[in-house]
């Protein structure tokens, strides 16, 4: 085996200037520029460099002098876990960031961020799904999310968006796991809150079924946990092991099933907060005779929104959402259908028999789609999205093809990360 020369390490220091879309900060120092996650602009820093043959990596130490917009973190794993990463952030810095990041790429894109409207920011304890990691050294279980830029779990003791029910569930959680794995086995766990109603998943590395005295201890802890649901999980096969009630979610007047492994949005204010824009963009219910199209509709978020103005008409690519969907609204004017709209987007002629669609694609945005639907006659599309950029890019193209884009609601959701919801509200020239 070659011998490999262990790293040079040594101590630096710069000044922050700007963050970037990712939240790191540009750091200039005389011993190189480097980038630095919780800093902000102005502020000194400390930080590591570390020299391999071929690379140097840096890491953040600590803060020398601060910015007047530096606030205390929340959470005790602020720094350590890759969960959140701007707690450290003045609430109106945070705000023009996080709006900044949809400004942005209007500019880009030469789009008119004046129709930006105020950001809405979802407070904490309101993150009702997550999914956590665990993997047990020796006889200590670590887990929780992910240490930033790091496969390493890091031993969550607390997380302060989770809604209350979920962080309830944690030491119950920590304490299956504990009497499950084996030293060094791993498990995924899916967590669900649906206005208190608890629905667990789990997956454990190398088990496909789960041995009497596992379920019976999984079974134990659920009904002493007060959950609704738990299950295990093996590639297809879900295994049942606690249910007090059926897990459904309401979409307007459709009940549709849920699980922890289903596309929700993150947090139930966030998600009224888009059925609003959307209801408000459709106008008066009493008019009611509208022919309807959800695109990328998961489980129905917004079909259920669509249904209370009209015919719905749903595609989405999963089969198991469309079955979902298609089995709550056995009972409405609601048609759901599965289909891969990447690479097979609805024609023009298609889409010209509607009178507003909803497009919610995932976070590469649907370029194949959207070009479709920029030449249609489509009068009303409403757009929503989870990455500036690609909304921005497509925004573009709904304008070339005679669209005018008249708002634009940054929403949000997924508080003190670089992540940002976008709803847009597109409607044809008709000159």
């Amino acid at each position: 085996m070659r011998n490999q020369a262990p790293p040079i390490i040594s101590q630096a220091r710069g000044k922050a200037i700007q963050l970037k879309n990712d939240c790191f900060a540009e750091v200039i120092s005389d011993s190189g520029d480097t980038e630095l996650p919780f800093c902000l602009p102005g502020e000194e820093v400390a930080f590591e460099k570390v020299q391999y043959p071929k690379k140097t990596n840096t890491y953040f130490k600590e803060i020398i002098k601060a910015s007047h917009e530096r606030q205390d973190a929340t959470c005790i794993h602020f720094t350590t876990c890759g969960g959140c990463i701007l707690q450290h952030a003045s609430e109106g810095f945070y705000k023009e960031f996080k709006t900044g990041l949809l400004t942005q790429a209007f500019l880009e894109n030469g789009l008119n961020p004046y129709i930006i409207q105020p950001i809405k920011v979802v407070p904490p304890g309101q993150r009702r799904r997550a999914n956590l990691e665990a993997i047990k050294k020796g006889d200590k279980l670590f887990m929780g999310f992910h240490r930033l830029q790091s496969h390493q779990i890091i031993d969550m003791q607390e997380c302060p968006v989770l809604t209350p029910s979920l962080q309830n569930a944690l030491p119950h959680l920590r304490f299956a796991l504990e009497n499950l794995l084996e030293p060094f086995q791993k498990a995924k766990i899916f967590i669900l809150d649906l206005d208190s109603t608890v629905d667990i998943g789990i997956e454990i590395q190398g088990i496909n079924h789960l041995t009497d005295v596992q379920r019976d201890l999984l079974k134990s802890i659920a009904e002493t946990a007060k959950w609704s649901r738990l299950q295990f999980r093996h590639r297809k096969i879900y295994d049942v092991l606690w249910q007090t009630s059926p897990i459904t979610i309401d979409f307007g007047p459709l009940a549709v099933e849920a699980d922890p492994w289903a596309f929700l949005q993150a947090s139930q204010l966030a998600q009224t907060w888009m059925q609003e824009i959307i209801s408000t963009a459709l106008g008066k219910k009493a008019e009611n005779h509208l022919n309807l199209i959800d695109l990328f509709s998961g489980r129905g978020t917004f079909s259920g929104i669509l249904l209370q103005y009209g015919k719905v008409k749903a595609y989405e690519g999963d089969a198991k959402a469309i079955q979902q969907l298609d089995f709550a609204g056995k009972n409405y004017d609601i048609s759901a259908e599965s289909r891969d709209l990447f690479t097979s987007p609805l024609s023009t002629d298609d889409l010209n028999k509607y009178d507003a669609t909803v497009i919610n694609p995932p976070r590469a945005g649907a370029q194949a789609q959207i070009e479709e639907l920029s030449v249609s006659k489509v009068p009303l599309v409403i757009y929503v999205s989870c990455n500036p950029n690609s909304f921005a890019r497509d925004a573009k193209t709904l304008e070339k093809g005679g669209y005018i884009l008249e708002t634009a609601h940054p929403i949000d959701q997924f508080l003190w990360a670089a992540h940002l919801e976008t709803v847009g509200i597109f409607r044809k020239d008709k000159h």
